[in-house]
């Protein structure tokens, strides 16, 4: 779609450049009084990319997208279509963080950098995101101050409510419109006191029957199918209909917020909000706004354990997020006075292949691929792989350990699915910490290497914690 104009004939689904010369497709963005141009092109099996200050002196790189998938199946691509695939994403990502296109020197449309109610919400618009931690030290500064509120941090995706002139609209927070998969939403966002110039963000999620959990493969399922197909999820109630979880406001009634204190955009969030929940029962609200919980510095993860939660996010009640409250160049900003409180677990896994290092560690080993076995079942499963945490020290020690054990190091992440993963023999265990699992998959988020396990067994590596359901359904 978007790489008609580069340069390309096309003709029996091939792809090449006429005349032989790169027809680059430029684009540019002023951040802080300066223009930052963005160029790309195919060449030939390649695609090639130029970056830097306009008038300035240029970066080039280049890349050779390969063929994807098993021959003669429908997960198949070709190199040619995957070059394709690749620069209409390049591109598309350009778009969403505010770069404008050129042609001979001029734009193709205005950069927008504020929001205009009578028109949609920009793509390149993006709101805050908290700070992804906060030293112990200044979390119990916060809290002895008495400022500190904890709010849970839901399992869910973002959205963005925007009361325009022409009605609400809800969006993904990629940008894309979202409104048709949360009909009754509008509805009751059309009954509120929030007028015109309000923009909302909140996290939507599905609570599970009990409503003490979240259900986050069936919120991505409702979230990542298209509108009528979501819909036909909820009616045949194969997913509970998601509730939306306002945890700030941006604009009200046409001001920015941008300069009010967190304490006072929430008094607006709850009385609102109390105020089109009169009279309804808890269990049949739709949008709710996030809860505060009355735990410390020294409580808060036990806590999180305890209820299986994926953490808090403490903010600081007198915080004034300012020039990072949102942004027009597609990139969260973190404002100070909100930070994530994620609680750390630790396990065993086995390791049985690694990824070839690059970089400073060219010549070495990179990521290391870890399994463990099934706590119900024994059966030995991809936990995914770790390529953090690792020192100058362990890195060499472990390089040592797969040679000696003949463990592969593999130049395609994607080879280690074909890995016998029975193997038990020669193999060695490290300990590692994460803060979750991907739902479904159950391979870790975030994993950071901590140590080589020589008191460890392999077969003693079983899971610990998978979700509640995936063991049920055992």
């Amino acid at each position: 779609m978007l790489l008609y104009g580069i340069g390309l004939r096309v003709r029996n689904n091939k792809y090449f450049i006429k005349d032989n010369n790169m027809n680059f497709r430029e684009f540019r963005i002023t951040k802080n009084g300066r223009t930052q141009v963005w160029k790309i092109a195919i060449d030939g099996d390649r695609y090639v990319t130029e970056y830097g200050i306009l008038d300035g002196k240029m970066q080039t790189f280049s890349d050779i997208p390969t063929d994807k998938g098993k021959v003669g199946t429908k997960a198949y691509v070709s190199a040619a279509d995957n070059l394709v695939f690749h620069v209409n994403r390049e591109i598309r990502k350009k778009l969403e963080s505010g770069y404008v296109e050129f042609i001979d020197g001029k734009p193709v449309q205005e950069q927008i950098t504020e929001v205009k109610f009578d028109q949609y919400l920009p793509k390149n618009f993006c709101p805050y995101k908290p700070q992804t931690d906060i030293s112990e030290s200044a979390l119990n500064s916060l809290h002895k101050k008495q400022n500190a509120l904890y709010t849970k941090k839901h399992d869910g995706m973002c959205h963005i409510a925007v009361h325009h002139t022409f009605g609400w609209e809800i969006y993904s927070r990629r940008v894309e419109l979202s409104s048709e998969r949360f009909p009754e939403h509008i509805k009751l966002l059309e009954k509120s006191k929030f007028d015109v110039g309000t923009i909302l963000v909140m996290e939507a999620v599905c609570f599970k029957q009990d409503l003490s959990s979240e259900d986050f493969t069936a919120i991505s399922s409702f979230c990542r199918s298209d509108p009528p197909k979501a819909r036909q999820l909820v009616e045949d109630k194969e997913v509970p209909e998601p509730v939306l979880i306002v945890f700030d406001i941006l604009f009200h009634n046409g001001k920015d917020l941008s300069n009010t204190k967190y304490i006072d955009r929430r008094n607006i969030i709850i009385s609102t909000i109390d105020d089109l929940n009169n009279n309804i029962d808890e269990s049949e609200q739709l949008i709710r706004y996030v809860q505060t919980f009355d735990v410390s510095p020294e409580t808060w993860e036990d806590f999180s354990k305890e209820n299986g939660w994926e953490g808090f996010v403490v903010v600081d009640k007198n915080s004034i997020p300012g020039d990072k409250f949102y942004s027009f160049d597609g990139s969260a900003k973190r404002p100070k006075g909100h930070y994530k409180l994620k609680p750390v677990y630790t396990e065993d896994v086995v390791v049985f292949a690694a990824s070839v290092g690059t970089g400073k560690r060219l010549g070495t080993i990179g990521a290391l691929f870890v399994k463990q076995r099934h706590p119900v079942t024994g059966e030995w499963f991809s936990c995914g792989k770790v390529g953090s945490g690792f020192t100058d020290e362990s890195i060499a020690e472990l390089h040592k350990l797969y040679i000696k054990n003949n463990i592969p190091i593999l130049e395609k992440d994607k080879l280690a699915e074909q890995i016998d993963l029975s193997r038990t023999n020669d193999l060695f265990v490290i300990e590692l910490e994460y803060g979750e699992r991907q739902p479904g998959t159950q391979k870790f988020r975030f994993p950071v290497f901590l140590r080589i396990r020589n008191d460890k067994g392999v077969e003693e590596c079983f899971a610990q914690r998978l979700s509640s359901n995936e063991v049920e359904e055992e």
